[in-house]
């Protein structure tokens, strides 16, 4: 497929389609190299926190957390600032309902960070197949009008653009799966991840709120 000659001599309207399209792509694998990276250091941040402080029974009441990066930083760092207004209410029941809303907060905060993203995918996965097709019925359209122009219905004449217009699908096609792909993979890593550092989030809440006066 010669794409220089289908901007220079084909139809302006499919050229923008393709032109559209791959730049699509390289979007969409842009966002996925980038958030796979995030997404990596985000794991290797909490499995490291775990086995280094998690694996104890007590691992709560140990308060060594200076080394937790990432997502579990920003979560260990709330808690430490919640803790300073704590000693004003004696109530139990008080504490641990400042501390949940709060924590919750924080997760919708980490999961909104984690997220970012994600609607570019999947508007590009629903889109591209889309212009695609648009491009593809466009070139067919133009293609038959050629063809009653000139009266020639061969098969050299036919098959160029034709062959062009359905390229405009497969190029969709192309921006498509691996957008829809990654995003499903994303978001299910995302709530993975956002499930652990509840877990996290809720055994600081019952040790924080049970034992600190």
């Amino acid at each position: 497929m010669n794409f220089l000659h289908i901007f220079s001599h084909g139809s302006i309207v499919l050229g923008l389609v393709f032109i559209l399209l791959i730049l699509m792509s390289c979007f969409s694998w842009y966002i996925i190299i980038l958030k796979s990276l995030r997404l990596k250091s985000e794991y290797k941040f909490y499995q490291d926190f775990v086995s280094k402080h998690a694996t104890h029974k007590d691992w709560a009441a140990r308060h060594e957390f200076s080394n937790a990066q990432g997502s579990v930083k920003f979560l260990i760092d709330e808690v430490k600032n919640l803790e300073k207004i704590l000693p004003n209410y004696q109530d139990r029941d008080a504490k641990k309902e400042i501390l949940t809303m709060h924590l919750v907060q924080v997760l919708d905060e980490i999961r909104f960070w984690l997220d970012r993203g994600l609607t570019i995918l999947a508007s590009i996965g629903s889109a591209a197949p889309f212009i695609g097709l648009f491009g593809t019925v466009w070139g067919i359209y133009n293609a038959l009008t050629e063809i009653s122009t000139q009266g020639n219905a061969g098969l050299s004449v036919v098959a160029g653009p034709m062959g062009e217009a359905l390229i405009a699908t497969a190029i969709g096609l192309f921006a498509a799966i691996p957008a829809v792909l990654a995003y499903n993979a994303f978001v299910r890593m995302n709530r993975l991840l956002v499930q652990n550092l509840r877990h996290v989030a809720e055994q600081l809440t019952v040790y924080i709120s049970n034992n600190k006066n």
